[in-house]
């Protein structure tokens, strides 16, 4: 897990969605702008795992997937499949800026 001042707010991801820019894996897609502190979310949907207890695991293991020092960005990932590579995360990672 992310500490707290690396972590989005619900009104932050809300900014981000409206106005950021995106980039798109096979399953994970990216929503980002820039921003002087990078800061991350995890969206996982009841479409994608229907139960809580899947959703949560998938989230830690996106959040694990995360780059150490975090990009100059604000990020909000989509797990858009059940069986995600977490690669896939630090690849759309590297693909910024």
């Amino acid at each position: 897990m992310l500490s707290k001042k690396h972590r989005l707010t619900a009104p932050q991801v809300r900014e981000i969605l409206k106005t950021g820019r995106s980039l798109r894996g096979s399953a994970v897609s990216l929503k980002y702008a820039p921003a002087k502190l990078g800061a991350a979310a995890v969206v996982v949907s009841k479409r994608v795992v229907g139960k809580a207890t899947g959703r949560n695991a998938l989230r830690r293991a996106a959040y694990k997937a995360l780059p150490s020092p975090l990009p100059k960005a604000n990020l909000v990932f989509f797990v858009q499949k059940s069986t995600f590579d977490p690669k896939e995360i630090s690849v759309l990672c590297s693909k910024l800026f």
